[in-house]
């Protein structure tokens, strides 16, 4: 995640000549677009991430191309309950095409049921939208931090709490783009099917984005190997937890659990099946869209104050 610039380039940068900009909030403005141009050269991170969606892509492609997405032959000929027809003969046909069974494999199995399990549900949210904010949300910081200018940063004539908040509002940019633009990506190379995936779960991929990137911008804040950090809770917790098939509350205290929440209650709108309500208990639209919007919004405040109060060390 090293960038090119240094801490004397970045001296030289913040510290325009005009002094209209020596006002605090064209100060913080500045700073506000400087960091958004700086984040532009994060590298490592970015690269794994933009390398995942290229390698998401082809094989999305592939499978669109030469197998779609409809998969009611192929579990038919795993299970195929019409052979009860040999024994039975052929007027338990009409209630064997009626039966339960048979209504749970053609639902289970339609296209965009398929697109969305797969590459919705379990690749893109429990593994793509947490690294891709992962990788643009700890270079805020970070890259300050291994620049060695983090402390050079704070002694500006700004607020430490302004200078943390305008980070985070040159991150935002980046992770949505990110995560909305690489999501649509990959929905359109799964053709028709992806391209209803992509109308269904927008909202909910946006949402889910904001507040991961606060969460990792914080871990950015307070801890000095903020990848690892956010990694580990990114897979340990987030990924892990949302995909164990228990039930119980703990789900709730992830991000991931909301995010599919939102998800959820548009797949029922097209009939997709989802987890058991036994196993996956949600919460409603409103419930979920106000924790991630508050949590957001709660979790930028703590960070913050812990920013302005936390002891900083470039190392």
């Amino acid at each position: 995640m090293a960038i090119e610039s240094t801490a004397d380039d970045a001296n030289l940068q913040l510290a325009p000549k005009d002094p209209a900009l020596h006002h605090p909030f064209r100060a913080w403005l500045f700073l506000v677009v400087f960091s958004f141009r700086q984040m532009a050269r994060v590298k490592q991170m970015v690269g794994i991430a933009v390398g995942l969606l290229l390698v998401t892509c082809l094989v999305t492609s592939l499978v669109t191309l030469n197998f779609g997405w409809d998969r009611t032959e192929t579990r038919l000929q795993r299970f195929d309950p019409r052979n009860i027809q040999a024994v039975a003969g052929s007027m338990a046909g009409p209630i064997i095409e009626n039966s339960p069974l048979m209504e749970s494999i053609r639902r289970e199995s339609k296209p965009l049921a398929v697109f969305s399990r797969w590459l919705v549900f379990f690749l893109f949210l429990g593994f793509l939208l947490p690294l891709w904010n992962l990788s643009f949300a700890t270079s805020a910081l970070g890259t300050d931090r291994e620049n060695r200018s983090l402390i050079w940063l704070t002694t500006r004539p700004l607020p430490r709490s302004g200078i943390y908040l305008a980070k985070f509002f040159a991150l935002v940019p980046w992770c949505l783009a990110m995560n909305l633009g690489g999501f649509v990506l990959i929905c359109l190379s799964g053709g028709e099917t992806g391209r209803r995936a992509m109308v269904l779960y927008w909202p909910a991929v946006a949402a889910g984005s904001l507040t991961f990137a606060a969460v990792f911008h914080l871990i950015a804040a307070l801890f000095s190997r903020p990848a690892i950090v956010g990694l580990l809770y990114a897979f340990f917790f987030e990924t892990i937890l949302s995909e164990l098939p228990v039930p119980g509350t703990v789900k709730r205290l992830s991000i991931n659990y909301y995010t599919r929440c939102l998800m959820y209650s548009s797949a029922r709108g097209e009939d997709v099946p989802i987890e058991s309500d036994s196993i996956f208990v949600p919460v409603s639209d409103r419930v979920a869209w106000l924790v991630l919007i508050g949590a957001t919004v709660i979790i930028t405040a703590v960070g913050m104050w812990l920013f302005a109060r936390t002891e900083l060390k470039d190392d």
